[in-house]
């Protein structure tokens, strides 16, 4: 049995013959860690729906490429608002033509032999455009500025990671860009 109540997908389960509320938030997790024979730590980024960052480990565990014993977890945050766009999760498709994208931006210095990184969020109706926002907001100082990765999150979220719960968005000019709720170090 599932609703909706202010965005959130609400599913409820039987537990002792009451029903227990289970809420759905959309979280962005960095994770790091070791894969085979790399000298040096690696990262990732994983998007997980979960009711709590520490619910999601597992689901992150078994998605790490690398030692899976060797696995952290590096910082997360919870997307809430997105370039103007509220962003929940939902029983029902989405029909807005605006996607959430995943933009990873590389680039170089002069000074420095590692290529740097910049990763973000962006609302777009394609990725055409999500990328030309990408290269206008990241890493914009640095040389050699390219595209790494562009992932649309709506179809890595409908794919396993939301089950039946689909990713929305709602215009809301009011709001902030959310910042990491946790980073450190956190073996999973």
């Amino acid at each position: 049995m599932t609703s909706i109540l202010s965005g959130c997908p609400r599913k409820y389960e039987i537990e002792s013959s009451r029903y227990r509320e289970i809420l759905v938030n959309l979280y962005m997790f960095y994770l790091g860690g070791n894969a085979g024979k790399s000298n040096i730590e690696v990262h990732d980024i994983q998007f997980v729906a979960a009711n709590t960052p520490e619910e999601a480990w597992p689901t992150l565990k078994k998605a790490w490429f690398g030692d899976k014993n060797k696995v952290h977890l590096d910082g997360y945050t919870h997307i809430t608002w997105v370039d103007g766009y509220s962003v929940s999760l939902e029983d029902t498709p989405a029909s807005d033509p605006q996607k959430l994208f995943f933009v990873n931006v590389g680039a170089y210095r002069p000074d420095t032999l590692a290529e740097l990184h910049e990763f973000g969020l962006f609302v777009a109706e394609d990725a055409k455009q999500a990328r030309k926002q990408a290269l206008s907001r990241l890493l914009s100082g640095a040389a050699q500025q390219h595209k790494d990765n562009l992932k649309d999150v709506d179809n890595c979220l409908l794919l396993d990671k939301v089950g039946d719960s689909y990713l929305h968005l709602t215009p809301m000019t009011e709001g902030q860009l959310d910042r990491p709720a946790w980073q450190g170090y956190q073996p999973i």
